[in-house]
């Protein structure tokens, strides 16, 4: 009897097809090729897209959070010697000096600062900061598309045009997806593309490991994980998303499923280590009170979790129709929603129906409950449902889950590609539509990211009704125009310059009374105000209204002593007092305020000594 032939096959499977089909189209593409010999193609066209897009960027400035993490970052600044630092502390310590705990849990991302601190070193400017990430972002599209051929093989066998399959598709939105500017524009993005770079490099390890058994993959992906980790906490869903992957696109068995997971697992335990040594301990429980790092303070449960919601929509809007684009959806760019809205109740049937699509095609392995699940599991650490992030949403949020919605639709063009050729010719179509579409918000979204002003510009049209906009953009003309003029100026200019910020600062304090920063540029505008004008009556007013909106600003009382010893009539003094007079009532009433109590009493004590001498 003859002895049937034996293959050795990589336990890779193909959606749609048994495991034995899928053994199958393995034993058709099992001859060894050099991989970029034999994709150069795909490969450089990802990489032309990724850098004709992005290379604009390099002529931009820095923007943004950019100045916490680099321009004024004292660890960032000490190059190479505050590498150290930055990988003992938590990640804002830099930037403030001490742990603040501004943001619930507050963060530790210690990778991409020390990229930052080690170019430093090396006599880096902005310009090479862009072009990095440029690159980092072109590397995603092509590692992207090595890994989409592990989980659908069919692609690799030359029964289809390059462009026409699932890999090159998936990898191709990927990398034109106007959502992704934010990441590769704002050099400080530089942690989502690390982060994402790992968890790639780490499915990656996996599909190697799965084909070969050596153990060296098992530690390379280790390796891996642990910078992606290190880079953004996000990368934690890859605990679930390594196994999930195995599951979906392998024949791989329960055992070596487990086996792909520990160096995920043994990253996250490290990383852990790391954390609780940096901030002091693992989640913390500590409350943000400040609704720019914690907008649903103060929210009913039921307001909360509508808003949250109401968020997950515009997700799935955004990727389907990318505009308008902004980088603030602070309050109250976003409302506060309410179970009674219809939009909710969409978003909620929307996501129960991603539900129904993962139970439904978990045993089929269906490409579309992969992808469901892949873009649920990497959105739910951003999704405001586990812990606070600081904000409604953002753009970067999904760069990660993003990668499941181009799954879905680069699967959907090719089924919709094999069915005959009118719809073939349909879907190709419509393929290079959204190409071209995305592509050209992509571009035309890239110049937002020039500089501060540009951005703050631009969020001011689509955000509106965002007190941070608002404020911001009041903000830039106070220091980019008003604090440039010289000092001999003609006071109508000054004027003038006043005049064209204050609205903004006004508009935000109406959205938002609390907001500190506005608040605080509103006392220092009254005070220029009156150094021009020396109204008393004016300079009163708002100081009274930020003092009663609840917001404890230090320069007031600056001011006010300059004031006092400013005052030359005697109308003006009693004013003055006046004012005290009502401040002390007020902070009066709270025992927690008795050192503004006191303050304000002093004042009054030295206007009174001044009120004999005046006329």
């Amino acid at each position: 009897m003859s002895k049937k032939k034996k293959y050795k096959v990589n336990p890779v499977t193909v959606p749609g097809k048994t495991p034995q089909q899928a053994t199958a189209v393995k034993k058709m593409s099992s001859k060894k090729t050099f991989f970029f010999r034999e994709h150069w193609l795909p490969l450089l066209v990802l990489l032309a897209m990724a850098i004709g897009l992005y290379f604009q960027s390099v002529r931009f400035d820095y923007a943004l959070d950019d100045k916490m993490v680099i321009t004024d970052n004292k660890f960032t600044k000490q190059g190479i010697e505050g590498i150290g630092k930055i990988f003992r502390y938590e990640s804002f310590r830099g930037y403030f000096g001490e742990q603040k705990n501004i943001l619930e849990g507050d963060r530790y991302r210690p990778l991409s600062i020390a990229s930052f601190a080690l170019e430093k070193s090396l006599g880096s400017n902005k310009a090479i900061s862009h072009f990095i990430n440029v690159l980092l972002y072109a590397f995603t599209g092509m590692l992207l598309y090595r890994i989409l051929l592990f989980m659908f093989p069919a692609a690799g066998t030359g029964n289809k045009k390059w462009y026409f399959t699932v890999p090159f598709i998936a990898s191709l939105l990927f990398i034109i997806h106007p959502l992704h500017v934010e990441v590769t524009a704002n050099i400080k993005g530089r942690d989502e593309l690390f982060a994402f770079l790992g968890e790639a490099a780490t499915l990656y390890c996996t599909f190697k490991w799965l084909s070969d058994k050596k153990t060296k993959w098992l530690f390379f992906s280790f390796l891996a994980f642990l910078a992606g980790i290190l880079s953004k906490e996000g990368a934690i869903t890859f605990l679930a998303i390594v196994p999930l992957t195995a599951h979906f696109f392998t024949i791989a068995t329960t055992g070596e499923k487990i086996k792909v997971t520990i160096p995920v697992l043994a990253g996250t335990i490290i990383y852990l280590l790391m954390r609780v040594n940096a901030i002091g301990y693992l989640i913390g429980n500590n409350q943000v009170t400040d609704l720019m790092n914690n907008p649903f303070y103060g929210m009913s449960f039921g307001d909360k979790t509508a808003t949250i919601f109401y968020t997950l929509l515009l997700y799935i809007k955004l990727h389907v129709a990318p505009f308008p684009l902004t980088h603030d959806y602070y309050p109250y760019h976003i409302p506060v929603m309410h179970w009674s809205d219809w939009r909710t109740i969409l978003s909620l049937l929307l996501y129960v129906g991603l539900i129904v699509v993962i139970v439904k095609g978990w045993k089929k392995r269906s490409v579309w409950a992969y992808a469901a699940t892949f873009y649920l599991i990497t959105l739910s650490i951003v999704s405001n449902f586990v812990v606070s992030v600081g904000t409604f949403m953002n753009e970067r949020f999904v760069y990660h889950a993003s990668l499941g919605f181009c799954i879905a639709a680069a699967w959907l063009l090719g089924a919709v590609m094999e069915k005959d050729k009118l719809l073939k010719t349909f879907a190709s179509v419509i393929f290079v539509a959204v190409l071209v579409f995305f592509s050209i918000r992509t571009w035309v979204r890239l110049p937002d990211w020039r500089s501060n002003l540009t951005l703050d510009r631009s969020a001011l049209k689509y955000s509106p009704n965002s007190a941070r906009a608002n404020c911001f953009y009041g903000i830039e003309i106070w220091e980019n125009v008003y604090m440039k003029l010289p000092q001999n100026v003609d006071a109508s200019r000054r004027y003038a310059v006043l005049d064209s910020m204050k609205p903004y600062f006004e508009k935000s304090v109406q959205i938002l009374p609390g907001y500190s920063s506005a608040q605080t540029m509103r006392a220092g505008i009254a005070a220029e105000y009156h150094k021009l004008n020396n109204n008393y009556d004016d300079l009163i007013r708002v100081f009274e209204q930020i003092n009663l909106s609840g917001v404890d600003e230090k320069f007031i009382r600056d001011y006010l002593q300059y004031a006092n010893k400013l005052v030359i009539k005697k109308s003006d003094a009693e004013k003055l007092s006046a004012f005290y007079t009502r401040m002390i009532s007020f902070y009066g009433k709270y025992p927690s305020k008795a050192v503004l109590n006191e303050e304000y009493k002093k004042l009054q004590q030295e206007i009174m000594s001044r009120m004999s001498s005046l006329n």
